[in-house]
C-alpha cells in the first residue's frame, strides 16, 4: 500500500505541477481492479466527462499528450526513487 501511495502522489504532483489539472487528492478505497494486486497499482481518474468544460480539455490531442506525459513522468520518478532505495 505504501508503495501504491507514493506512486499516486507523484502522479499527482505531475497532474498539478506540469499538467495544471486540480486535484482532489490522493484517496484510498477498495476498488474491485486494484483489489489483491501484488504490485503498486493506482486508479487514475483525469477527468469528468460530465462536465462540458472538461469533456472539451479530454477530447483535445495535445492535452492527452500532457496527460499521458505526466503519468509516464511520474512512474519514471517512482521507479526511480525504488531503484534508489536499492
Amino acid at each position: 500500500i505504501g508503495n501504491s501511495l507514493r506512486l499516486a502522489q507523484n502522479i499527482e504532483n505531475q497532474f498539478k505541477e506540469r499538467v495544471g489539472r486540480h486535484s482532489r487528492g490522493v484517496k484510498q478505497a477498495g476498488f474491485l481492479v486494484l483489489w489483491k494486486t501484488s504490485m503498486p497499482s493506482v486508479l487514475v481518474e483525469i477527468g469528468f466527462l460530465s462536465n462540458a468544460n472538461e469533456e472539451k480539455y479530454l477530447n483535445d490531442e495535445l492535452k492527452q499528450s500532457y496527460i499521458a506525459s505526466g503519468i509516464f513522468r511520474a512512474f519514471r520518478d517512482y521507479k526511480e526513487e525504488i531503484e534508489a532505495m536499492n
